[in-house]
């Protein structure tokens, strides 16, 4: 009986795996380059690598769709066996999601218009200003954790493109925004027009954390398998490999 037991066990258990790894997994992201290069026909870049790379490691089928950040972000929040990238990694969001494994890291700043005459020193003198950032964006969030009040001092865009253009609306009174030197420089088209925007302010204690995570409800075996592929990737070579290719074109990439 005991040996009849022990097979049976055996058989469902072994069921039970195939079932899990037969399980499709819903991978979104956004445009947001040169993390994630989204056209037409493919979605490429950085953090891409990184995920496509994890995914065939740990073997799971999975559909990955782009779309806009908070978009992105509700459907991971709400949905099981749903991840996403590249997801900066924030105190306020690390009981909101089971992550899995970091991507790539780089610093963020203030930007104002080059011509603007503002001085900061710390995140402080920030608040006397108005800053515009990007809906459920890592700098959405960590401002609502310094004290900044929405539609006072904080104003929520739904994309980069909107984001920069209200530097230019004197109308709108926007006096800053959140982004990191590798964003502005995908996010202009063109290269001289880089220069009509001025680095006013380093957050050194924010440093863009990019990660890979998933929905809470998420099968802990496909969590698990997830994570063991990153740090296999990790340590034997092959996600340092792909972070020195895309590094020799990147400004702000810390590692």
């Amino acid at each position: 009986m005991t040996r009849v037991l022990s097979i049976s066990l055996s058989i469902i258990f072994a069921l039970l795996c195939k079932q899990v790894l037969a399980a499709k997994l819903k991978i979104v992201t956004e445009h947001l380059a040169p993390y994630q290069i989204v056209t037409d026909n493919s979605i490429t870049g950085l953090s891409t690598e990184i995920i496509e790379a994890t995914l065939k490691e740990s073997q799971y089928p999975y559909e990955l769709s782009a779309h806009p950040w908070s978009s992105a972000f509700h459907t991971v929040k709400h949905e099981k066996n749903t991840c996403i990238y590249s997801l900066a990694r924030i105190p306020s969001r690390e009981p909101l999601f089971s992550w899995i494994g970091h991507i790539a890291s780089s610093s963020v700043s203030l930007y104002s218009l080059k011509n603007s005459e503002i001085t900061i020193n710390n995140i402080e003198q920030a608040k006397a200003y108005n800053i515009a950032v990007i809906r459920d964006d890592f700098s959405h969030h960590f401002l609502l954790s310094k004290g900044f009040t929405e539609n006072t001092n904080l104003y929520v865009v739904d994309n980069y493109h909107a984001l920069l253009k209200l530097l230019e609306m004197p109308n709108r009174n926007i006096d800053l925004v959140i982004i990191n030197d590798d964003l502005l420089k995908y996010r202009v088209a063109n290269v001289g027009d880089i220069k009509k925007y001025k680095n006013v302010f380093k957050f050194e204690e924010l440093s863009l954390d990019f990660y890979l995570a998933c929905n809470l409800n998420t099968d802990p075996q496909i969590i698990n398998d997830l994570t063991n592929a990153m740090n296999t990737l990790e340590k034997h070579g092959t996600l340092p490999t792909i972070r020195s290719k895309w590094k020799k074109n990147m400004v702000n990439l810390i590692n």
